[in-house]
């Protein structure tokens, strides 16, 4: 037991940028779709769209929070990308869900928060967590 205290104590006091972990998070999200899109009428795919879909949401929410340190035009297209993602899900998750389409946005969201992370030094934006 003392072994798996450390081990969360030496994640918790590591420092892991904001971009990595969002990033991190598209990959398990993204993986959960492509292992569900191997068998469409299962409860994986149900189980990753609504993953995806509550990802979704929490992102548009945090984007909406008017303290929100991103440019405003970058916000409004993450949030339109991400109700069109809402959308495909609402609408085909019974039926015939675009599971490629959901993987390629999530894909380009996973690159673009790889690229360029001095640029967010630059606009002044948080890239590290603070100090436990």
């Amino acid at each position: 037991m003392n072994s798996k205290l450390n081990a969360y104590k030496q994640a918790a006091m590591m420092k892991t940028d904001y971009r990595s972990q969002e990033a991190n998070l598209f990959k398990r999200v993204t993986f959960g779709l492509i292992q569900g899109k191997t068998n469409p009428n299962g409860m994986d795919l149900v189980r990753a769209a609504s993953d995806d879909k509550l990802l979704w949401m929490t992102i548009i929410k945090l984007l909406q929070d008017d303290q929100n340190r991103l440019p405003a035009p970058l916000r409004a297209q993450i949030i339109s990308i991400g109700q069109a993602v809402i959308r495909e899900i609402d609408q085909n998750i019974t039926g015939k869900l675009d599971v490629d389409f959901l993987i390629d946005i999530n894909t380009q969201m996973i690159e673009g928060l790889a690229a360029q992370p001095e640029s967010a030094t630059a606009a002044g934006l948080p890239t590290q967590l603070p100090s436990v």
